[in-house]
Protein backbone atom coordinates (compact mmCIF):
# COMPACT_ATOMS: atom_id res chain seq x y z
CA UNK A 1 0.00 0.00 0.00
CA UNK A 2 1.54 3.27 -1.16
CA UNK A 3 -0.46 5.71 0.91
CA UNK A 4 -1.57 6.45 4.41
CA UNK A 5 -5.06 5.20 4.53
CA UNK A 6 -7.57 5.35 7.77
CA UNK A 7 -10.26 3.77 6.36
CA UNK A 8 -13.10 1.07 7.85
CA UNK A 9 -14.86 -1.06 5.48
CA UNK A 10 -17.47 -3.79 6.29
CA UNK A 11 -17.40 -6.98 4.16
CA UNK A 12 -19.75 -9.59 4.95
CA UNK A 13 -19.47 -10.26 9.16
CA UNK A 14 -15.78 -8.75 8.60
CA UNK A 15 -14.53 -5.77 9.45
CA UNK A 16 -11.47 -4.00 7.09
CA UNK A 17 -9.37 -1.40 8.37
CA UNK A 18 -6.55 0.65 6.55
CA UNK A 19 -4.44 2.41 8.97
CA UNK A 20 -1.39 3.72 8.39
CA UNK A 21 0.48 1.88 5.52
CA UNK A 22 -0.98 -1.49 6.64
CA UNK A 23 -4.40 -3.50 6.64
CA UNK A 24 -6.45 -5.46 9.35
CA UNK A 25 -9.30 -7.80 8.58
CA UNK A 26 -11.08 -8.27 11.86
CA UNK A 27 -14.55 -9.41 13.25
CA UNK A 28 -17.17 -6.84 14.30
CA UNK A 29 -16.86 -7.64 18.39
CA UNK A 30 -13.15 -7.48 17.62
CA UNK A 31 -13.20 -3.83 16.45
CA UNK A 32 -15.47 -3.06 19.27
CA UNK A 33 -13.22 -4.68 21.85
CA UNK A 34 -10.38 -2.59 20.14
CA UNK A 35 -12.22 0.66 20.55
CA UNK A 36 -13.48 -0.06 24.01
CA UNK A 37 -9.96 -1.29 25.26
CA UNK A 38 -8.55 2.13 23.79
CA UNK A 39 -11.48 4.69 23.77
CA UNK A 40 -10.95 5.77 19.83
CA UNK A 41 -12.33 4.53 16.88
CA UNK A 42 -9.91 1.81 15.21
CA UNK A 43 -9.41 3.95 12.14
CA UNK A 44 -8.44 7.07 14.19
CA UNK A 45 -5.78 4.60 15.97
CA UNK A 46 -2.04 4.79 14.93
CA UNK A 47 -0.67 1.23 13.21
CA UNK A 48 1.02 1.04 16.36
CA UNK A 49 -1.96 1.60 18.89
CA UNK A 50 -4.07 -0.87 16.93
CA UNK A 51 -0.71 -3.84 16.62
CA UNK A 52 -0.20 -3.09 20.38
CA UNK A 53 -3.91 -3.19 21.65
CA UNK A 54 -4.03 -5.97 19.67
CA UNK A 55 -1.06 -7.49 21.44
CA UNK A 56 -2.72 -6.96 24.72
CA UNK A 57 -6.29 -8.33 23.86
CA UNK A 58 -4.62 -11.26 22.48
CA UNK A 59 -6.24 -10.85 19.02
CA UNK A 60 -5.03 -11.94 15.50
CA UNK A 61 -6.28 -10.14 12.05
CA UNK A 62 -6.20 -12.09 9.24
CA UNK A 63 -4.74 -11.40 6.22
CA UNK A 64 -7.29 -9.17 3.92
CA UNK A 65 -7.22 -10.67 0.36
CA UNK A 66 -6.60 -8.75 -2.59
CA UNK A 67 -9.70 -7.74 -3.49
CA UNK A 68 -10.42 -6.31 -0.27
CA UNK A 69 -7.47 -3.95 -0.09
CA UNK A 70 -8.84 -2.74 -4.02
CA UNK A 71 -12.35 -1.83 -1.93
CA UNK A 72 -10.16 -0.02 0.41
CA UNK A 73 -8.00 1.40 -2.20
CA UNK A 74 -11.18 2.63 -4.04
CA UNK A 75 -13.37 3.74 -0.90
CA UNK A 76 -9.66 5.93 -0.09
CA UNK A 77 -10.43 7.41 -3.78
CA UNK A 78 -13.65 8.24 -3.23
CA UNK A 79 -13.25 9.63 0.14
CA UNK A 80 -9.45 11.25 0.45
CA UNK A 81 -10.10 13.49 3.44
CA UNK A 82 -6.88 11.68 5.40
Amino acid sequence: MSRRMRRRIVIGGMVVLGVGYGAYKLSQPEVEQIEKHTGKKAEDLTEEELEGAMDELGIESQEPTDEEIAMLEAEEDKNPSV
